[in-house]
């Protein structure tokens, strides 16, 4: 039996909020709803939900399987497949590079949320001192700046002897206009340079920001699973509380239902572009977190016969309605936004952390009690972007402790300490002037290459050769049952093929990185693709480790890293005792490390 020091959840709730806190995401509030409305509104909803129990629930499920059999994070679970195990570095590696600039995000919530507090919302208006005369206001009149979108400018001109009239868009005319939020985000937030080879100096605003936020989250993980579980319980709730405020509060105000009918009334037509599909199966694939470690992780403090299956189903119902409650709050907001401003709702959002830092603000602003409603939604963010990074420290710390067992006993708070020492370091980086363009290189390149192959490679190792006939043993020795033969199907043929389909696809229509409208230089770019493939380096790492690890000539290296390790063995849970679990002694003292003798199977390998 594999006595484990490591611990485990004190209650399934603990685990469940946490893998909650672990999947509802940045994404869900700002990423969900501008895919689905880009893609044909509610007829997303459809591919959406399709690949919502095509790839989210079984590739969940599998990975709660194996790190609940054998309560190992991703450094050290590949023992089922020695010759693999640069699998789990490669996900630590891009845990551990997405840390480093999701956590600036966190620390602009903070920003705000601190600014939020100011007797005049500082977003509110064109009055400040980093505003410039290209700032304006939605709802004003021209003579106050502002340029209705959709208001003509008629101009009469007389030709022989007639008058004609001709219309022109006036904001044709005044593209380089910027509303107030706008200018906060880019001139006084981020006070942005001109491109990433000037970085300019360290906001020491943005610096103090972050520090918070990684003390914040030292705190958090301090004692592992006791306080990060603990912690969960409300961090994991309060985005809820808020979001139901909000859309409440959203939902009296002018133009918001037609907000929501552009957000689930669908343009059926749309359903026959193969990028509505694509970008359904992706948004899936991020909202669940997986390919990171991050379920591997918290699977792998299960105690050993919790119900996996059950967890595998409830986790991805309760991430889809995450993301359509908040897709109701956005759209409904922006609808208000686009009645007000007398502009159409795609006029109004923008991808990625705009509706978070420049076009929520702006709503906000113009509510009754403006300073409440942004520490509301500002801390609310904060909490999500902290719930994020409470599970990538406990990956990166957990494939430490199990590689280093010796610091599970000495040096463990030092070792968590020192990770968020680091990470907090080289964030430094993304917090000067022109950090932003750093952290939007790491983000695009990050996940781009590197998370989908990890994934693919995962599911065919784990399927393939670990074989599903051994992941349906560990799953009854667990459970107590087999589940249906529908998932052997989805891992060893859905799942494989659907992935590998949208891996080759977003390579082949792989783009160049832009900020807006400013491309990013050669260097630039070449240093984005080695950002995407240091975490796919450790595959071969590994591969050359467990080969000159291995004993024997090539063919025997080869098939004693393919087969479980010696060592890979059904966990005891903390507390079991040897009575209640009889037939797993035996099974460990016959050396039987699949569990196919306990169902009188032969194991071939």
């Amino acid at each position: 039996m594999a006595e484990t020091s490591r611990g485990n959840w004190s209650t399934w709730f603990e685990f469940l909020f946490s893998c909650i806190g672990e999947m509802v995401g940045l994404g869900n509030i700002w990423r969900f709803p501008y895919i689905c409305f880009k893609n044909g509104g509610g007829a997303f909803l459809v591919p959406y939900l399709i690949f919502m129990m095509l790839l989210a629930m079984p590739l969940v499920f599998l990975e709660f399987t194996y790190a609940q059999y054998s309560n190992l994070g991703p450094g050290k679970v590949w023992l089922c497949c020695p010759l693999f195990k640069g699998i789990g570095y490669g996900m630590l590696t891009l845990v551990a590079i997405s840390g480093i600039y999701y956590n600036v995000i966190v620390a602009w919530t903070l920003y705000y949320f601190g600014n939020s507090f100011s007797y005049k919302i500082p977003w509110g208006d064109c009055n400040n001192e980093w505003n410039t005369d290209n700032c304006y206001m939605r709802g004003q009149n021209v003579n106050n700046t502002f340029f209705n979108t959709s208001l003509l400018n008629i101009t009469t001109m007389q030709i022989n002897g007639s008058n004609h009239q001709y219309s022109t868009n006036i904001s044709m005319l005044n593209v380089s206009r910027q509303t107030s939020a706008e200018e906060f985000w880019e001139r006084h937030v981020l006070d942005m340079t001109d491109g990433i080879e000037n970085q300019g100096y360290l906001r020491w605003q943005l610096v103090l920001c972050l520090l918070a936020s990684w003390t914040a989250l030292f705190f958090s993980v301090l004692k592992g699973i006791k306080t990060s579980g603990k912690v969960m319980y409300v961090a994991s709730t309060i985005p809820y509380v808020f979001l139901l405020i909000l859309l409440i509060r959203s939902l009296f105000l002018p133009g918001a239902f037609s907000g929501l009918a552009y957000f689930f009334i669908p343009r059926w037509s749309d359903l026959l572009k193969f990028s509505v599909w694509s970008d359904a199966a992706i948004q899936v694939f991020y909202s669940s977190g997986l390919g990171i470690g991050g379920i591997i992780t918290l699977a792998s403090y299960n105690k050993f016969h919790n119900n996996c299956y059950r967890d595998a189903m409830i986790l991805p119902v309760l991430d889809t309605f995450t993301s359509l409650f908040a897709g109701c709050v956005v759209f409904s907001t922006l609808g208000y936004m686009a009645e007000a401003s007398k502009v159409q709702i795609d006029d109004v959002v923008k991808q990625g952390p705009g509706i978070a830092f420049m076009v929520y603000p702006e709503a906000l602003a113009t509510l009754p009690l403006p300073q409440v409603w942004s520490v509301f939604f500002f801390l609310m963010l904060f909490t999500i972007g902290l719930n994020t990074m409470i599970v990538q420290v406990q990956v990166i710390t957990t494939g430490i402790f199990d590689n280093f067992p010796n610091l599970v006993q000495r040096g463990k708070t030092l070792t968590r300490l020192s990770v968020c020492v680091v990470g907090f370091l080289l964030g430094l980086m993304c917090v000067t002037q022109g950090g932003v363009y750093i952290l939007q290189l790491i983000d695009w390149y990050a996940a781009s290459v590197s998370l989908m192959f990890l994934l693919l490679l995962e599911v065919i190792v784990l399927a393939w050769i670990y074989t599903t006939e051994r992941l349906y043993c560990d799953i009854e020795m667990m459970i107590g049952f087999k589940p249906s033969l529908i998932w052997k199907f989805c891992w060893r043929v859905t799942c494989p093929l659907i992935v590998a389909s949208l891996w080759i696809i977003n390579n082949v229509q792989h783009e160049p990185i832009k900020y807006g409208k400013k491309s990013y230089p050669s260097w630039a770019i070449g240093v984005g693709w080695i950002i995407a493939i240091v975490p796919l380096i450790m595959i071969p790492a590994g591969i050359v480790q467990s080969f000159l690890a291995a004993k024997g000539d090539l063919f025997q290296r080869l098939h004693s890293t393919l087969k479980p390790s010696p060592m890979w063995k059904p966990a005891k849970t903390k507390g079991e005792s040897d009575e209640n679990n009889v037939e797993l002694i035996k099974l460990n003292k016959s050396g039987d490390t699949n569990g196919a003798n306990m169902y009188g199977k032969i194991d071939k390998l």
